[in-house]
């Protein structure tokens, strides 16, 4: 376990259920990633393993992925351990 990407404001995004476009709105800018583990991500010649516990829409999924390539992460792979019906 590298680190934890942790949401910008107290308990994590809550936006609308709506269209695709309303979900990134909602979404866009509200996570983080801690500086030692932007760190760490810079030195690795290697893809990260991105766990999400449970996928609704994946936008959350591609946005932590996006900061994690921002901030140096070589390839993000990501792995849902389970999808919203």
């Amino acid at each position: 376990l590298l680190g934890e990407v942790i949401p910008a404001g107290p308990g994590g995004p809550a936006g609308p259920r709506g269209n695709s476009a309303q979900r990134v709105r909602a979404l866009h800018d509200t996570f983080t990633v801690p500086t030692d583990l932007a760190d760490t991500l810079t030195g690795l010649d290697g893809p990260v393993l991105l766990v999400d516990d449970l996928i609704d829409s994946g936008w959350t999924m591609t946005l932590v992925a996006r900061a994690l390539r921002r901030v140096g992460a070589p390839d993000v792979l990501p792995l849902a351990l389970a999808v919203a019906s």
